[in-house]
Formats: structure tokens, C-alpha cells, sequence
């Protein structure tokens, strides 16, 4: 499944929510909210818990962000709202700061969603044989 996006799920979910939040809210609170957000998710959320469904259903909204992304941040533009346009248009590459602050551990995240879909890690060592 998406392991990696499943460790920053808040932030990967922005990819198509904040450019839309940015046409009603100032920048410093949609920042905010997606980094403590992330920072709530990492603390208490990501390795107690996945959702095969909620995963899925995750990839297909941030699929509509080349849509939603693009249509938001071009009202922006147009109702002369600065910084929020420039912010807006930055986002795809400002999640990657806010993301930082949480490393994650892939491998236990991919572990966590196989037993959701029914498979058991096993001990053996593939390089073993070799």
C-alpha cells in the first residue's frame, strides 16, 4: 500500500486540501494546521493504526490535486490574494519542509498494512541463500 504517504498522511492530504483553504484562510493558519496536524498524526496515530480504505481513498484525492491545486491557486491569483496565491503555488514543494519534522519508519508502516490485508512477516532472510 502507501506506506510513505501513510507516515505524513496530514501533509500528503494537503497536497489538494490547502490550496482550497487558502482562498478562506491566511497562509500562517493553513500551515499551521497541516504541520500540527502532521506533528499529531506522527505522535499518535500513524503506527496504531492503517486503513487499507482510508489509504486508497487518500491516493484518489490527491490525484484531483493537478485539478483542485490548479483551479485554487488561479482564483488566488485573480482575487489578487498575496501571500496566499504564492503560497498556494509553492505548496507542492512546502510540504516537503513540513514534512521533515517527522521522520518515518517505512518498513513498519509496510509491515502494519500487510497484516491488514492478511499477511504475516516471516523471519528468513532472502540474502541468506545466496
Amino acid at each position: 500500500m502507501r506506506a510513505v504517504e501513510w507516515g505524513r498522511w496530514p501533509i500528503f492530504l494537503s497536497q489538494s486540501i490547502a490550496p482550497v483553504l487558502l482562498i478562506w484562510l491566511s497562509w500562517q493558519y493553513v500551515v499551521g494546521i497541516f504541520f500540527l496536524a502532521n506533528i499529531l498524526w506522527a505522535l499518535f496515530i500513524r503506527y496504531n493504526f492503517v486503513s487499507i480504505p482510508l489509504a486508497s481513498f487518500g491516493v484518489i484525492l490527491v490525484l484531483a490535486k493537478w485539478v483542485v491545486w490548479l483551479i485554487a491557486t488561479v482564483i488566488l491569483f485573480i482575487q489578487h490574494t498575496s501571500p496566499e496565491c504564492w503560497v498556494s503555488l509553492a505548496w507542492p514543494v512546502l510540504i516537503f519542509p513540513l514534512g521533515m519534522f517527522t521522520p518515518t519508519e517505512i518498513g513498519r508502516i509496510q509491515v502494519q498494512f500487510m497484516r491488514a490485508l492478511g499477511y504475516e512477516p516471516t523471519q528468513e532472510n532472502p540474502l541468506s541463500n545466496a
